[in-house]
């Protein structure tokens, strides 16, 4: 593709006075690289252009400017740049720190500084760059900043637009808009509402989306890519003005947004390009090939013990993270949790007093000063270590790091990868992660999460279809910045990827919503739910105070609320609402050392009575942790059916009922007898490149299991029972994750409830789920094959949610994203009381008077395909049915299924630290085979 400086032809789009009718968009001189009849996603390949070119295509200063600061383009400058030039959208997939970001402004900056030469500078916002986060927005726009200033073009305005701006800095870019605008999708969203601000980006020409990859999978994406759609169609636009305005058969623009994203971690890499540009239009992938160099560490504080003594592994951890803290420059932690990340913080400064004060914490519930102070000083160097959960994964600019630890198993393998990208943030570094296992479970996650991710073996991204609270959102939205009709904005929703296979009744029913609230509220309270009203197939707000509400309510964020516990009068304390999501009435847990049983959730409370002698059938509340992905549940049971492949076998046993276990003498013999070689612990060298350590603790886990049961394989289904008393324990070794064990757990313990009546009590984990059934409700290997057929698999979902409270949850959230339930109004922000008590009411209106409204089908697929993972589920279904089935009865619960076990009853434990009760626990069990074993 040949590039050449442009010669008085521009490719700009405007001036102060208006539209230029010369350059690009010019409807006699359209570029020569657009082709408006290229459709589809295509690969770039290998670079069409030579580096000398490439420089020579860029404005002189820009060009002189680049050869001064750096020695070469990055190989994914060289197929981004190219591309981005000849004004095509383009998707570049790059690893962390080989300038993504500066790839995507060498175009914009370009484009401006030959508007300035061509005297048709607008006076308007050209590029519009959207990160996920704030910080994200705040920190571009100071890295920005800097390349302006050495190249002495102080004609570039460069401003943040985010909820943070303040009402002085607003009113100044509305004067005088800026030529880059960053932002956020909630803000963008806002702005493209607003009929004074349709002068602003009606010369807009560049879209670039930072982190396509966070947004992609949730609704904060489907919202900016309709923005997206939007930002195409500003009446008046250069998209509007050019030559042909909208192709009538297929309603889109003949010169369209360039719309550039950029990620160092995504997958499918086609979808999310169509995600990025729309079904129809035509986008550029530039995918680095050339892999970072990354070393990656495992290390595991287990030894020989599964569960190390309480204390043991904390110490170990921090003696090991206080250690490489002092032989590195700067280290960053990572904790899965908020709560992880104080703690740790916290014993690392009493760890290392001399350093206490070059150690701090980052997480999002901290304020927003201290978070960027802590960012600054990790910038400047200043900090030793800096322990954080999930708030400095992405792109902002901290400086350089050395290490990146990850204490405890990240869940992904993109995850991973995103965080030991944030070390050696550059092609030439080396990124140095380590890899902190916990337990033996962690142990084996981290063994194949390293793997994974030395081959780049990515989850799939999820991307979900019709939001319609999004789309509720958007339709006011519209209706706010001016007359539309409804068949216009149908097919502007249509034009977005999110929305593509959006039904026209599914549409319709939505603004029938918005006019008045649905069919079952439209009667009697048209005027308060009202948002828009149709006038000769126009839609348009009713009234200004419409419009206020609109403003004052934009976004998908909505901030999980604390539930307070109350028994009798008495607070007994606080639980987070996804923890209440998940219960019905008579389900029992411990709070505050105390077993209750819940009685019913009513705004923001929960009324518990006491449950002295009753069982848990819930475990704690403070369990929340992020699911397994699919992607690595799949490399784990690669790795458990290559490994049982190099164990010795049980005896077979009959399929068609329970196979029974020897008790404690030759599970001893047949794990003594194991130890004698070890072609298991030698293939995990061998395939995983782990130490001999690691390798033969968990062969040593995995003999046990054999010993005890079997190791459950892809081959077949494998359901552990165990007794306790009166209850019958079934352990489900699925394996599919959490979210999806959630799904698959509730289908099938209403059936049991079904078949045998009563209570059926799950625990659900990565791995899979225990079933707690009374001894009146036991089954046999026949009839649990009965409970996971596929067919009438969602009907029993949707009665098993009937009676949970999940789909109310759920519903909260969607009716403030659809703007049924506001979060401000006059400029307040509301209680959280309140809006619980008014989407509460709502809903139960709703499923009784109208059970297809389509915030209620909006919630109920928000619990089922975001909270649960029901396809997932679905699809283990169909596929265990042409497996074998194995239901082996144990005498003691299976190593496999310990862990699970563990989380249901150790909130029972009162006498003891959790950790001693399980290391106490572990060795009742399985000590005697453990002392063969070493």
């Amino acid at each position: 593709m040949p590039l050449s400086r442009s010669n008085g032809e521009t490719a700009c789009t405007g001036s102060a006075e208006g539209p230029v009718q010369a350059g690009r968009n010019s409807p006699g001189k359209p570029s020569p690289a657009y082709e408006p009849s290229e459709r589809g996603v295509s690969r770039t390949g290998s670079p069409t252009v030579s580096e000398p070119e490439l420089l020579d295509a860029l404005h002189p200063q820009l060009s002189r400017w680049f050869a001064g600061k750096f020695p070469h383009f990055s190989q994914g400058q060289l197929l981004a740049i190219p591309e981005i030039l000849s004004g095509r959208s383009t998707l570049l997939a790059s690893p962390t720190g080989t300038g993504k970001t500066l790839a995507a402004f060498l175009g914009v900056f370009d484009h401006l500084a030959k508007c300035r030469e061509a005297h048709a500078l607008p006076e308007a916002i050209v590029a519009v760059y959207v990160s996920p986060l704030r910080a994200l927005a705040y920190d571009l726009q100071k890295n920005l900043q800097g390349p302006l200033d050495e190249l002495g073009w102080d004609f570039v305005r460069v401003s943040s637009r985010t909820g943070d701006t303040s009402l002085k800095d607003r009113a100044a870019q509305k004067r005088k808009p800026p030529h880059i605008l960053v932002t956020t999708p909630e803000s963008l969203t806002l702005l493209l509402s607003q009929p004074s601000w349709a002068a602003a980006f009606r010369q807009t020409r560049f879209l670039i989306v930072d982190e396509l990859h966070a947004l992609a999978e949730n609704k904060r994406g489907s919202l900016l890519m309709v923005a997206a759609e939007r930002l195409e169609d500003i009446p008046g636009g250069i998209r509007s003005a050019a030559a042909g305005g909208v192709d009538p058969a297929q309603g889109i623009s003949s010169a369209p947004l360039i719309r550039i994203g950029l990620s160092a971690t995504v997958c499918p890499i086609e979808q999310v390009a169509r995600f990025l540009v729309g079904p129809e239009r035509p986008c550029r992938i530039a995918e680095v090939s050339q892999r970072k160099p990354m070393h990656v560490e495992l290390f595991s504080p287990l030894r020989q013990n599964p569960y190390p003594p309480a204390g043991w592994s904390a110490s170990r951890v921090l003696e090991e993270l206080a250690s490489l803290i002092r032989s590195k420059r700067t280290t960053l932690v990572f904790c899965n949790v908020r709560s992880g990340a104080e703690s740790v913080g916290q014993r690392l400064k009493q760890h290392l007093p001399d350093l206490a004060d070059q150690i701090e914490v980052h997480h999002a519930s901290l304020d927003r000063s201290i978070r960027l102070e802590v960012e600054d000083r990790l910038k400047r160097g200043e900090l030793r270590a800096v322990v954080c959960s999930t708030s400095l994964e992405m792109g902002i600019d901290i400086g350089s790091i050395d290490t990146v630890v990850m204490v405890s198993a990240p869940k992904g393998v993109a995850r991973a990868l995103q965080r030991v990208g944030r070390s050696g943030h550059s092609m030439s570094e080396v990124s140095h992660g380590v890899l902190v296992a916990s337990n033996i479970n962690d142990l084996v996650e981290c063994t194949v999460t390293a793997r994974m991710m030395e081959k780049r073996e990515l989850e799939p991204v999820r991307i979900h279809d019709n939001p319609l609270d999004v789309l509720a959102q958007h339709l006011v939205g519209l209706a706010v910045f001016g007359s539309v009709t409804t068949d216009e904005a149908y097919a502007l929703m249509r034009r977005s990827y999110p929305f593509q296979t959006l039904p026209r009744a599914l549409f319709d029913r939505v603004v029938r919503y918005l006019e008045g609230g649905g069919a079952s509220l439209e009667g009697n309270y048209r005027s308060l739910f009202g948002k828009i009203r149709i006038v000769d197939g126009r839609m348009a707000v009713p009234s200004p105070r419409t419009a206020r509400d609109f403003y004052q309510n934009v976004g998908t964020i909505v901030a999980p609320p604390m539930i307070q516990v109350r028994l009798g009068r008495r607070n007994l304390g606080e639980v987070e609402e996804w923890f209440i999501k998940g219960l019905r009435p008579g389900d029992v847990f411990v709070l505050n050392g105390r077993t209750v049983r819940l009685v019913e959730t009513r705004l923001l409370s929960a009324k518990v009575v006491e449950a002295k002698n009753a069982v848990p059938t819930i475990p704690r509340w403070g369990a929340n942790k992020i699911p397994l992905g699919s992607g690595l549940a799949e490399g784990v049971v690669h790795l458990r059916t290559e490994v049982a492949k190099r164990i010795e076998p049980p005896t077979a046993g009959s399929v068609g009922a329970a196979e029974r276990r020897p008790k404690a003498d030759p599970v001893e013999t047949r794990a003594a007898n194991a130890l004698t070689s070890d072609p298991a612990a030698g293939w995990l060298i061998d395939e995983y490149d782990i130490s001999r350590a690691n390798a033969e603790a968990i062969a040593r886990h995995f003999r046990l299991q054999q010993a005890v049961s079997t190791i459950p394989t892809s081959d077949f289904v494998l359901i552990e029972r165990y007794p306790e008393g009166d209850l019958r324990h079934y352990f489900v070794h699925s394996l599919i994750g959490r979210s999806a064990n959630d799904a698959l757990s509730r289908i099938v313990a209403w059936r049991v409830q079904q078949a045998r009546g009563g209570n059926a009590l799950v625990t659900i984990d990565d791995y899979g789920f225990l079933l707690s059934l009374r001894s009146f409700q036991a089954l046999e290997v026949d009839e649990w094959r009965s409970l996971f057929v596929r067919e009438g698999a969602e009907d029993a979902l949707r009665h098993a949610l009937a009676d949970a409270d999940l789909v109310k949850w759920q519903f909260r959230s969607v009716a403030q994203t659809g703007l049924m339930v506001p979060r401000r109004v006059l400029g307040e922000q509301r209680g959280v009381r309140a809006m619980q008590w008014s989407a509460e009411i709502i809903f139960d209106v709703l499923r009784r008077h109208e059970p297809d409204h389509p915030l209620l089908q909006e919630a109920y697929a928000e619990a089922t395909l975001r909270f649960l993972d029901t396809p997932r589920a679905l699809s283990f279904l169909e596929v265990a049915a042409a497996k074998p089935w194995r239901l082996i009865d144990v005498d003691r619960v299976s190593p496999f299924s310990f862990g699970i076990y563990v989380s249901r009853i150790k909130e029972t434990m009162m006498l003891e630290e959790p950790e001693t009760a399980i290391e106490r626990l572990y060795h009742e069990m399985y000590g005697t085979a453990e002392a063969v074993a070493r």
